[in-house]
């Protein structure tokens, strides 16, 4: 892949382990390749095709902060016999930049990085997006889907953390969503007497700047700076754009908390 499905970002393929590069392109190569994965080039060998390149990389998540996209390698020519391959997923979407056929499940074309084209129904529910008030890219299987199939879910972390996330229908099953109330117990509604004054709920402790960033407090301010940067991307305004008006709103009021906590952090991180 030359961009990651996920993010957008742009893959840099590197050598490893001392491996040779191609003398006709300069892509990085391997001592057991007969012809060069990125040209073609023949490198006048005869070495017997193996299933994997040691020294590589095959598989990997992508590097770029805060995407958990996941790369694979993907080579334009047989570094065996130097064929030119096109790679083409089995998805139903085409891209409209290099008309590559795309996971439904890609924000982005993994070929030219532009953005993936919406798909024209949800997967869910089978409701033409274009007919549908809203849409959103679930944030687990990132398909997108109709503002009806989805909802914001509070999801437990590995730490035992809280997190909401937008998941789509199949992704929320088992979350419960946000701000539903309890339901009542059956031995409270057996109760005899007159029903009790509901107890004030406690009030919420807005969180600290350094929870909305998701950094530790104290730590250093060009990693706060970064965590910053990042979050601050997930809600640009062209990420968004597909999204319905309620969704955008949202977007943009997490934008102003993110600025507002970057803003107090700095204050506090100066001399």
């Amino acid at each position: 892949m030359a961009f990651c499905p996920t993010c957008g970002d742009e893959v840099s393929w590197k050598s490893e382990h001392g491996n040779p590069s191609c003398e006709a392109c300069g892509a990085p190569s391997h001592r057991d390749f007969n012809c060069c994965w990125a040209c073609g080039e023949s490198f006048e060998e005869e070495n017997a095709p193996r299933p994997v390149a040691r020294g590589y990389r095959l598989d990997f998540d992508c590097d770029a902060p805060e995407c958990t996209g996941k790369l694979a390698w993907l080579m334009p020519f047989c570094p065996w016999c130097g064929e030119e391959k096109h790679w083409e997923h089995e998805g139903s979407l085409e891209c409209d930049e290099c008309e590559v056929r795309l996971d439904q499940g890609w924000a982005f074309c993994v070929r030219c990085g532009e953005e993936a084209p919406l798909p024209d129904d949800c997967p869910r529910c089978g409701v033409g997006l274009e007919e549908a008030a809203s849409a959103a890219r679930c944030e687990r299987c990132h398909h997108v889907v109709c503002g009806d199939c989805c909802d914001v879910r509070v999801v437990t972390q590995d730490g035992g953390e809280a997190q909401e996330r937008l998941l789509c229908a199949g992704c929320a099953e088992g979350f419960d969503p946000v701000g539903e109330a309890e339901a009542p117990r059956p031995q409270d509604e057996a109760r005899e007497g007159p029903p009790e004054e509901p107890a004030e709920p406690p009030a919420e402790t807005p969180p600290t700047a350094w929870e909305v960033l998701g950094v530790s407090p104290g730590a250093p301010l060009p990693d706060v700076k970064r965590a910053y940067l990042a979050l601050v991307a997930q809600y640009h305004p062209d990420k968004v754009a597909q999204l319905g008006p309620k969704l955008q709103a949202l977007a943009q009021e997490e934008t102003r908390r993110i600025i507002e906590a970057w803003e107090q952090v700095r204050k506090q991180s100066r001399p």
